[in-house]
């Protein structure tokens, strides 16, 4: 897609988006309340902070999932093909949410929560917006920039998994393990990451280290990567 493509795309989606805003005040069934919650398990080197932005991630994710599914059958979304990872990220930092129960379990070392939250089209579009807002920066990055892969100091993890997913949107397999070889630095036991990080061993066509970040991230409790393994069972020795 070329940039002017790109800046009328946007326009586009700013304007749906200011129209579809005044008609969420009302209420026309073109949202979603929902109560999700998840359960991440700490590692050794995980504070509370991260081990609760994680978990929170986690709850809103899957909010996330399943708004876009019932929206989409109500046909007020649309499918975002291989851009969905990308997207459902940013959307699920951003949505307004409501903390019904958090607690750590000091036995099972574990940090669950519950939220509660609403969820529109616009939120789609926002994130939608904000995802090719960073692509554009992302494509400025100089080649050493690139290859060294800073990563921000906060937590904010659906903006920053949304950047690996656009790199192997764009097949820079390379370039998506270098990110998230430095990310997993900062989230060492999160395993949507090695999850994500098993994707892009894929697409490189490596598959002995797709089976090992698959089984890193079903020891992390990720069952996505739990049901990979299985139905991949042919490249696990």
């Amino acid at each position: 897609m070329t940039a002017r493509l790109k800046r009328l795309l946007m326009i586009l989606l700013i304007g749906l988006a200011t129209a579809n805003g005044m008609a969420a005040d009302a209420p026309k069934g073109d949202s979603i309340a929902l109560v999700t919650d998840f359960t991440y398990h700490l590692g050794g080197a995980d504070s509370v902070p991260k081990a609760k932005a994680l978990a929170q991630f986690g709850a809103r994710f899957k909010a996330v999932q399943l708004a876009a599914k019932y929206l989409t059958h109500k046909g007020l979304l649309e499918h975002y093909e291989k851009k969905q990872n990308e997207i459902f990220c940013l959307a699920a930092d951003a949505i307004d949410v409501t903390v019904l129960e958090e607690r750590i379990d000091d036995k099972h070392n574990t940090y669950y929560v519950k939220i509660r939250t609403s969820i529109s089209n616009v939120d789609f579009i926002r994130a939608h917006i904000k995802d090719l807002e960073s692509e554009k920066q992302e494509a400025d990055f100089s080649y050493s920039r690139e290859m060294s892969q800073p990563v921000m100091p906060g937590l904010e993890p659906g903006r920053e998994l949304s950047r690996a997913y656009r790199y192997i949107r764009q097949q820079e397999w390379r370039v998506a393990i270098i990110y998230l070889d430095h990310l997993e630095k900062k989230y060492p036991s999160w395993g949507e990451l090695y999850l994500t990080k098993a994707i892009a061993f894929y697409g490189m066509n490596d598959r002995e280290e797709m089976a090992d970040a698959l089984k890193m991230a079903c020891r992390l409790d990720n069952q996505e990567a739990c049901r990979e393994l299985e139905s991949f069972s042919s490249i696990v020795p």
